[in-house]
């Protein structure tokens, strides 16, 4: 009888730990589970007042704010169109004649354009666009200029932004300082820069305003001229290989990007400052009402891609935020010529705090907080990606995990029955 009891005890004891188990594989796996669900753009047009010539779009770098800079066909004046709405509302302001080349600090509240062609001079706003002050001393041959993400920082090479020398300004350009003989592709804050330096393909980083640079890796980069540089200098991309530590180490994205054509070429890339968003705007190599371009976008470092089409794009261009949570187009029309203008916003998951399991048991990811409430006329229908090894792992073991559970449940019937 005792030795009875005690191969009782034993079998509750082992049917415990196992129940505990299963159960604590739950608890850990599921938010893995969740998190591993990747968000999905959501697409809607956009609508810009008036009928003006369109020559250029961007969207501050905190995604607050998209601008428009556009041309009076019959008289030639230009303005500037900003919403703080995604799209819904409209401000327009009156430009410096001939503005052209608009640069954004991240949130929008500082704006500069160069003047006129051959213009000793560019302008800057500070106010929101209502009010620009004229800065007369620059050469109108070196006079592409770069701002940091803060502001705090303009730089200007040669006319075409890659014939050296390169000057710095750290006031708003009342004084330039000449620093080094490298133009560089991107200004970040605190004085540092990149270059790409086109015949090794290697990047150059800088640390001193430009004044010195040194090579940031020995490892090449597969095509330059596409190459993409997050507003922090941490990613690079150039739509084949990626950098996540400024172009020191590269390694291949882990799914080439998808093709639908042979022939289909890439003409623009983009990447997030975390190196997990990344998109390519391709062209067909022959265009025409059956072969249009498309966007392709990852949210995944690029494990799995998702293609956004138009039947009725003739070409464009696509520019993003820092984070790549939004996505402002401008495409012409295939059969007018007209520009037209979407954006793409991506839904923000809610942080899963450790030991918790999300927001909810479906895990459904939160809209961000600045994405428009008005309803979206376009939204992307493409089948969920698949997840990765971890997500299936997970998902097995929460299969394997319930089964685990209801065989306790019946074992232990079945031993009270015995008992």
């Amino acid at each position: 009888m005792l030795i009875k009891n005690r191969k009782r005890a034993v079998y509750r004891g082992a049917l415990s730990l196992v129940f505990v188990f299963a159960l604590s594989a739950l608890a850990v796996l599921s938010p893995l589970v969740r998190a591993e669900e990747s968000p999905k753009y959501t697409w809607k047009d956009v609508t810009v007042p008036g009928d003006d010539e369109f020559r250029e779009a961007i969207i501050s770098p905190d995604g607050s704010k998209l601008f428009i800079l556009r041309e009076d066909a019959n008289t030639g004046d230009m303005k500037l169109l900003i919403s703080a709405d995604n799209g819904v509302s409209w401000n327009s302001f009156a430009m410096p004649d001939s503005a052209n080349r608009l640069l954004v600090n991240t949130d929008g509240s500082k704006m500069i354009v160069n003047g006129r062609r051959g213009e000793k001079s560019f302008y800057m706003s500070t106010d929101g666009g209502h009010n620009w002050v004229k800065s007369n001393n620059i050469d109108p041959s070196n006079n592409h200029l770069f701002m940091s993400p803060d502001g705090s920082t303009l730089a200007r090479c040669g006319d075409d932004g890659e014939t050296p020398p390169l000057y710095v300004s750290i006031d708003d350009g009342q004084t330039w300082t000449q620093k080094g003989n490298i133009c560089p592709e991107r200004v970040l804050d605190g004085g540092k820069m990149i270059a790409i330096d086109g015949t090794p393909s290697v990047v150059k980083r800088s640390d001193d305003y430009g004044l010195t640079w040194t090579s940031a890796g020995t490892h090449a980069v597969y095509d330059t001229a596409l190459m993409s540089i997050s507003t922090n200098g941490n990613s690079l991309f150039d739509g084949h290989k990626i950098s996540l530590d400024g172009g020191v180490s590269w390694a291949s994205i882990p799914a080439e990007v998808p093709i639908q054509k042979v022939g289909d070429y890439i003409t623009q890339t983009g990447v997030s400052n975390d190196g997990k968003k990344l998109f390519v705007y391709v062209r067909p190599a022959v265009m025409d009402a059956s072969n249009l371009p498309y966007i392709v976008m990852s949210v995944d470092g690029g494990k799995t891609w998702t293609s956004r089409g138009d039947n009725e794009a003739g070409f464009g261009s696509v520019y993003s935020s820092s984070s790549a949570s939004r996505m402002f187009a401008m495409f012409y029309g295939m059969t007018t010529g007209v520009p037209y203008y979407r954006l793409a916003t991506l839904p923000t998951p809610p942080p899963v705090a450790p030991g918790g399991t999300g927001s909810g048991a479906s895990g459904a990811a939160a809209p961000s907080s600045g994405a428009s409430t008005t309803t979206t006329s376009s939204t992307s229908s493409k089948k969920p990606e698949k997840t990765s090894n971890l997500a299936e792992t997970g998902n097995s073991v929460w299969l394997v995990s319930g089964l685990a559970v209801v065989a306790v449940a019946a074992g232990a019937l079945v031993l009270r029955k015995r008992l």
